[in-house]
């Protein structure tokens, strides 16, 4: 018969209550690590989601940067177009200039005589010119 007092029984009761909160503890220290675990698992989803919508942005944002590029490339030329045909009007066309020129001395005030002779226009189209810019 086994006696409760006995050191063989104590020490072997005392091993089996240790052996339980070891391994209590180590299963609460296991249980937390994955809590841990599974805490880092949704965060990585969450980053991975984050890094997929933050690329297709800029993806987006490349694809609409040389759409741009290839509207001023267009403006460009176009700009050149325009500014090679007024400089040909420009050639063609010399009167335009002496207006311009009247134009302009309309806007700095200068009187319908000093038109006229500079710009060789006739009385009636330097009076025209100082009513139409004198506003």
């Amino acid at each position: 018969m086994v006696m409760w007092f006995e050191p063989a029984f104590i020490l072997a009761s005392l091993a089996l209550f240790l052996g339980m909160v070891a391994l209590f503890v180590a299963w609460s220290m296991w249980r937390q690590s994955q809590r841990k675990l599974e805490a880092m698992s949704r965060l990585m989803r969450d980053l991975a989601r984050s890094r997929d919508s933050y690329r297709k942005q800029i993806e987006e944002i490349q694809a609409a940067n040389v759409g741009l590029g290839n509207k001023v490339d267009e403006l460009y030329l176009q700009h050149d177009k325009l500014t090679e045909q007024q400089q040909e009007l420009a050639l063609k066309d010399p009167q335009g200039k002496l207006y311009s020129r009247a134009t302009r001395m309309v806007q700095l005030g200068a009187d319908i005589d000093e038109i006229m002779a500079e710009c060789e226009v006739p009385r009636a189209e330097a009076e025209l010119l100082i009513t139409l810019h004198r506003k």
